[in-house]
């Protein structure tokens, strides 16, 4: 059984000596199974740790947690010491969210930053979603309109009635914490910043995503990859990855 340090990510993935960690915070219904690719296309200069949170995965006897800031703090409080080396932050969607909040946290108690922070698939922070909630819908709404605003192949989660029972409860709790999330006085960032998006992102502005750079003093890009709201997964993954291992040296 895979082991994990503090619950948060694999102990494998903590390698002694490491030059550059990159960690990695997912999409809503997602885990750290998503990131398996980036360790093996951008070993050996940086080693890739995904965040496992609670209540999928190895942690799926746990209870997910759908307030953001409360999860943001126990993950901050069990990590600091993963901090030892230089690192970086992604977090694509939720995962954007979580980046952002912790990122805030490590700023707040004056601790080395994030050489950079990688938000992805999301508006800025600070921004309302400004779209109707999905977590509260009845099982066939919910795939719908989920699938119809992000794509993906959420049809599928209605045929298997085995996935369903596995993912739903994921789903919802995840999007739950999207859509309950008030961007309150955080601390100013001063990280590097950049910001990604599909091309055919639709659920993502030019002017949402250039938003997010109002959020640092730091050096601040934009861009956007061919794909949908799951480039990283896609066709746009290589273009992302070439990027972030230049963005990280």
């Amino acid at each position: 059984m895979e082991r994990f340090a503090n619950g948060w990510v694999a102990e494998r993935d903590i390698r002694v000596g490491a030059k550059m960690r990159l960690f990695c915070l997912p999409h809503a219904g997602s885990g750290s199974a998503a990131f398996y690719r980036w360790k093996r296309e951008l070993a050996p200069a940086i080693d890739v740790c995904p965040v496992l949170l609670p209540g999928r995965e190895g942690r799926l006897r746990e209870d997910s947690v759908v307030d953001a800031d409360a999860l943001v703090d126990d993950l901050m409080a069990s990590t600091k010491a993963l901090l030892d080396v230089p690192y970086a932050i992604f977090g694509h969607s939720m995962g954007s969210i979580l980046g952002y909040i912790w990122a805030v946290r490590i700023a707040e108690a004056k601790m080395r930053e994030p050489v950079c922070l990688f938000v992805s698939g999301r508006e800025g922070a600070h921004l309302p979603i400004g779209r109707p909630d999905l977590h509260g819908l009845d099982d066939e709404e919910f795939v719908r309109e989920l699938s119809g605003r992000y794509g993906g192949t959420s049809g599928d989660l209605m045929a298997d009635a085995e996935l369903r029972e596995v993912f739903m409860p994921i789903l919802r709790a995840d999007l739950k914490l999207v859509e309950a999330y008030r961007h309150g006085p955080e601390a100013m960032l001063h990280c590097p910043l950049m910001a990604f998006a599909g091309a055919t992102d639709f659920t993502v502005t030019e002017a949402g995503l250039n938003a997010w750079g109002e959020l640092t003093t730091g050096e601040f890009a934009a861009m956007r990859f061919p794909g949908d709201h799951f480039y990283t997964m896609g066709e746009g993954q290589r273009e992302l990855l070439d990027v972030i291992a230049r963005r990280l040296g």
